[in-house]
């Protein structure tokens, strides 16, 4: 069997009001692009939540930030420094037009019902968006709608996900398992299933670590 038509497992750990995450995701989709079609990736979105204390009607962005991490000087420098970067990577972030700090626990619970990993990236991407580059309300379930809608088409099956509490249980303690496991931070990827990178690493490193698994996976398949 050739390498290159294995799975290639991609799982990443992440939030999606997390803007390094965002940074993340697309660092890893360049670092695909140039690894090109040497592997078949099957890249897995799996929840955390930076800041699940939040309640449901959300807070007050800016109020939320400077409670968490210090003065509105210091959010405005890392602001900065996120923005240039993000510019990079094709990123429009609007860190001063977000209006409302969100719990993403309903969020991550409509991603994760939905039936295909396909579907699920798309979703994720448009939240990601919908967060930091539209700028939305994602407190507001009328604004969530309209975000997901292209994705989830029927709105009785996105108001019963929305409201699933069983689901929410459960990607709480998928949650708690990463914890345990010691992932305190997010993006957290785990490539091939064995290597884990942590943050938004150059898009470089993306690309040693699976060009890494690859040869490994040579190296064993060789020996067989």
């Amino acid at each position: 069997m050739s390498t290159n038509s294995e799975v290639f497992p991609i799982d990443i750990v992440s939030d999606v009001a997390c803007p390094w995450c965002y940074v993340g995701k697309k660092k890893l989709e360049k670092a695909l692009s140039i690894v090109g079609n040497t592997i078949n990736p099957e890249v897995r979105w799996r929840p955390f939540q930076l800041s699940p204390e939040i309640p449901e009607e959300g807070i007050d962005y800016k109020l939320h930030l400077t409670q968490k991490f210090g003065s509105l000087d210091r959010l405005d420098g890392a602001w900065k420094r996120l923005s240039e970067i993000g510019k990079d990577v094709g990123i429009n972030f609007q860190f001063q037009n977000i209006p409302k700090a969100t719990n993403t626990l309903a969020l991550h619970a409509l991603v994760a019902a939905l039936p295909s990993l396909e579907e699920q990236q798309k979703l994720v991407e448009r939240f990601f968006a919908a967060n930091f580059e539209e700028a939305l309300d994602l407190t507001d379930k009328e604004v969530v709608w309209k975000v997901t809608e292209p994705v989830y088409k029927d709105r009785n099956k996105f108001d019963a996900i929305y409201s699933d509490s069983n689901l929410k249980q459960e990607i709480q303690q998928e949650i708690q398992y990463y914890h345990q496991n010691g992932i305190s931070g997010v993006p957290y990827f785990i490539i091939g299933g064995k290597y884990a990178v942590s943050g938004a690493q150059d898009t470089s490193v993306f690309v040693e670590v699976i060009e890494t698994v690859i040869k490994e996976r040579e190296s064993e398949n060789k020996g067989q």
